[in-house]
């Protein structure tokens, strides 16, 4: 069902790259994008991000809703890799970014690949929640946060998930996805540094150029000219994690019982592997016995809540199973069991071939009356 449209045919994959090379890339350092970095790039806006979308993130929100006559408002749609993928399905998507040249890439997307289901609006930040008010007085039934809370300012993310909440009809859906998680200890979306999100944004950007990020940590030369507000704020855009405090502060206290889905689904399991980090924080939420749903656990979060008048009593428990406390170690652990195992057989096979032997048998009938006179002696 969602196979199918996965985009094999060259011809196509080269006129999206071709539309987004005259449209979202051409204001880019063309030194750049002949780099490793750069050509990684080009691949994840063409076709990376639309086949993971299409191969995890669309049946995982159909587990949940079906998908079909359904209305969807995506915010931050971006080039329309995600949009694009939701489009063989859903009624209606009203797509919004605040990148006009993202957008003209998405809008070549979706003629290449024969969509015509799709609005997409350019909006100013600060203009999204009006705009979203006043585009949708019937609401939506399902709200898309692909890869978008992390680049908002905090008022900007509270503001939006607030409205996003709002905005869904009944036993409507609110999806936030590939958004990493604020309370880890390495910084896998932007710097690739440790701790580096963490710290306050006057030492984030003197520490910045320590990233081993291509074209990252110069973006903060001028840090020392720039109000802690502009600092924050260019900080922000780069991408710096959301947590469950923001969803608390934006939903209230009870978020988690309107959760329907955690991150540890099939779907997402296998395109987002469980890391060592989370699971030390995973440990640490349950030994300080946090309120916190262990989605929040995750290095990257994957959350769906239902608007439901009857929220869920309890969401599937997360199977022991998937955690490992120390992957390296039990790597380790299962070769030498392998080994064991493998000596253990090569035993068996001797001790059977011995048992069965003629000259084990025979010289087991001659020692038979000396195992019986020992016997009885003792």
């Amino acid at each position: 069902m969602y196979e199918q449209h996965i985009i094999n045919d060259s011809g196509t994959l080269r006129q999206i790259e071709e539309a987004l090379l005259a449209t979202y890339f051409k204001n880019y350092d063309q030194a750049f994008l002949q780099t490793e970095t750069g050509q990684e790039d080009i691949k994840a806006n063409v076709f990376r991000r639309y086949n993971n979308s299409l191969t995890h993130v669309v049946p995982w929100v159909a587990r949940q809703i079906d998908l079909r006559g359904k209305t969807l408002v995506e915010i931050g749609s971006g080039t329309g890799s995600s949009t694009a993928a939701f489009a063989h399905f859903v009624e209606k998507i009203d797509g919004y970014d605040i990148d006009g040249q993202a957008l003209a890439g998405a809008q070549a997307r979706l003629k290449v690949m024969g969509l015509n289901n799709v609005d997409l609006h350019l909006v100013e930040a600060e203009q999204l929640v009006e705009t979203l008010r006043k585009n949708h007085p019937n609401g939506a039934d399902i709200v898309l946060l692909f890869a978008v809370l992390e680049h908002q300012t905090i008022r900007e993310r509270h503001e939006t998930l607030k409205l996003c909440w709002q905005l869904l009809n009944p036993d409507g859906l609110l999806v936030v996805t590939e958004t990493p998680n604020l309370l880890q200890y390495t910084d896998f979306h932007t710097s690739l540094l440790p701790f580096l999100h963490l710290l306050p944004a006057t030492l984030y950007a003197r520490y910045a150029d320590h990233s081993p990020r291509e074209g990252f940590g110069g973006c903060f030369a001028k840090a020392d000219s720039m109000s802690l507000q502009e600092l924050d704020t260019s900080i922000m855009r780069w991408g710096r994690g959301a947590s469950f405090h923001d969803f608390e502060l934006a939903l209230g206290k009870d978020h988690g019982s309107y959760l329907v889905a955690h991150g540890f689904e099939e779907e997402i399991l296998s395109w987002v592997d469980v890391h060592f980090e989370e699971e030390l924080l995973r440990h640490y939420f349950l030994t300080k016995k946090l309120d916190v749903p262990l989605a929040f656990s995750r290095v990257v979060l994957n959350v769906i809540y239902k608007k439901s008048e009857r929220p869920s009593a309890e969401l599937a428990l997360v199977p022991e199973s998937i955690f490992v406390a120390d992957k390296q170690l039990l790597r380790e652990q299962n070769s030498i069991i392998r080994t064991l195992n493998e000596r253990l057989a090569v035993t068996e096979k001797h001790l059977n071939e011995v048992l069965s032997s003629k000259r084990w048998r025979i010289g087991n009938l001659i020692a038979a009356p000396y195992r019986k006179l020992k016997a009885l002696l003792s």
